[in-house]
């Protein structure tokens, strides 16, 4: 996880010149014993977000955790009765992979003084205080933010995970969504392809008061 000290410094602890690492960041002019400044770094600029999106005829809510530029999601998987533990299991790596593959590492973020840190984002696997929980259906079915099914790949669940973070579908729905714009856009969130533009990454970098690089 990459961190930016001048960036968190000006955004949590309201400096905006120079600073003390001891007196700015850890709160007093002297510091004994073991103490890690990444961990007081994290600490300061890890932050829950939960809000309600509403697209069309569809609400739901958004919800992921932010520390810097890395954006953690917690799901829990209620897999229905006959689905066995070892599919599960196959699964959670396949849509963790496909996961975190396609949105990690295309944008960064910072200003200027500031380190570049890379937009991250990783999938934890949960049974409790789960920002997500999705119901797992045997076969094949078109899956949803909180419905996915057993031979939905990677990609799709990377798609679901856009709208976690809060992205609406990009897609032409015409029968459903006669006014939706934009669509077509080749993105995740249109096709499920592995193009993720920078507009996407705007919440993250506006959460931390930086910009999208």
């Amino acid at each position: 996880m990459s961190l930016s000290l001048r960036g968190i410094a000006r955004r949590y602890k309201g400096v905006t010149g120079g600073f003390s690492v001891i007196r700015d960041i850890f709160g007093v002019s002297t510091v004994s014993g073991n103490v890690s400044l990444r961990s007081k770094l994290q600490s300061l600029s890890r932050e829950n977000h939960s809000f309600q999106k509403s697209e069309c005829v569809f609400k739901w809510t958004a919800a992921f955790e932010q520390t810097w530029s890395h954006i953690v999601i917690r799901i829990s998987l209620n897999p229905d009765s006959g689905i066995p533990a070892a599919t599960i299991n196959n699964l959670m790596t396949t849509w963790q992979n496909g996961i975190q593959s396609i949105w990690n590492n295309h944008w960064s973020c910072g200003r200027l003084g500031e380190a570049i840190c890379p937009f991250t984002f990783e999938v934890q696997w949960v049974s409790a205080n789960a920002h997500h929980t999705v119901q797992v259906h045997s076969g094949s079915g078109r899956a949803n933010m909180l419905n996915w099914y057993t031979l939905n790949g990677g990609n799709v669940a990377a798609h679901e995970f856009g709208h976690m973070l809060g992205l609406v579908d990009e897609y032409s729905e015409p029968a459903v969504c006669p006014n939706r714009n934009p669509v077509n856009t080749g993105t995740i969130m249109d096709n499920n392809s592995n193009n993720i533009p920078a507009r996407m990454m705007t919440r993250f970098a506006d959460n931390i008061g930086s910009n999208v690089i």
